[in-house]
């Protein structure tokens, strides 16, 4: 089981050496990461966001989701593939999204653009991460090959 290094996972996914133990692992690793996020969304619904930005949100991640299997050269074992990989990146990209954000708190409040470190403002950069999370899924199914 990976929880960081995406290279090792494809090359055992390619090699065929990952179980169906690991596959349903990373499946509900996966799904209990994602709904997380999803709930901490849904309690926040009313106090940070509006219909727009839960349409918007909806938008990016059907999208998302589409453009990984399009990419995908392994249909069949689509879910398997994301999960897998998803959890890994998912992971790192809240690592590296959480520092991002951190950084950005620090820097407004040093610099006195305490403003712009608002609760919509937060909801947009997290969604251009996600934005990139689905770019970054998608291309790494898309080197998985047969």
């Amino acid at each position: 089981m990976y929880l960081w290094k995406i290279k090792n996972l494809k090359q055992e996914i390619i090699e065929g050496s990952v179980t169906s133990k690991d596959y349903v692992l990373y499946l509900t690793l996966f799904l209990a990461l994602y709904m997380a996020l999803f709930v901490q969304a849904i309690i926040q619904i009313n106090s940070l966001w509006n219909m727009e930005m839960v349409v918007l949100q909806v938008i990016i991640s059907i999208l998302g989701i589409a453009y990984a299997y399009y990419n995908s050269k392994r249909k069949a074992l689509f879910i398997k593939d994301f999960t897998s990989v998803g959890w890994v990146f998912l992971l790192r990209s809240l690592f590296f999204m959480s520092i991002g954000m951190l950084n950005l708190y620090v820097m407004t409040s040093l610099f006195g653009l305490d403003e712009l470190f608002s609760a919509k403002n937060a909801i947009i950069v997290a969604m251009i991460f996600e934005i990139l999370l689905y770019w970054r899924i998608g291309s790494h199914i898309a080197s998985l090959k047969s």
